[in-house]
């Protein structure tokens, strides 16, 4: 695939911000009945590094975050309310002697959040600020023996 702009490149762009998958979006734009997966991602992830669909992508993206007034500190935003809303209910539900309002505010919250909704929004922040790294740890091979020990 070459550098030259195609309808093709336009519409693999405009799939990769609808449908968020490269590969996905390879398959609807071009023909890849005789390709592996394989062939497939990597001719996404190839596609997807050149120049002009790399910038009309990125130009896609913008477009829509401004359409729909959605951008990465609004995600993050919502789930810390949710998370707010999930500290909040433990901290009543902890409580003795609740008065009328405090009870009617858990009813509320807990017809608002799950515990499940509470572990997501905790996993979508850490992945969307880059906080899911996996630990590295050294490992030492001593499944070799010598004549010693």
């Amino acid at each position: 695939m070459s550098e030259q702009w195609t309808d093709k490149k336009e519409k693999y762009s405009q799939l990769v911000v609808k449908l968020g998958n490269k590969s996905e979006a390879l398959r609807l734009s071009y023909d890849c009945s005789n390709m592996t997966d394989k062939t497939i991602n990597e001719t996404a992830s190839r596609l997807s590094s050149e120049i002009k669909v790399s910038a009309r992508i990125d130009e896609l993206r913008q477009e829509t975050k401004k359409a729909h007034q959605i951008d990465r500190q609004w995600i993050i935003d919502q789930h810390k309310e949710i998370i707010d809303w999930y500290k909040e209910l433990k901290e009543l539900a902890r409580k003795k002697d609740l008065s009328k309002e405090e009870k009617s505010r858990i009813y509320m919250l807990k017809d608002l959040i799950k515990g499940a909704d509470f572990r997501g929004s905790l996993d979508s922040i850490t992945k969307m600020l880059g906080l899911n790294e996996p630990e590295k740890h050294e490992h030492k091979d001593t499944s070799h023996k010598t004549e010693w020990g």
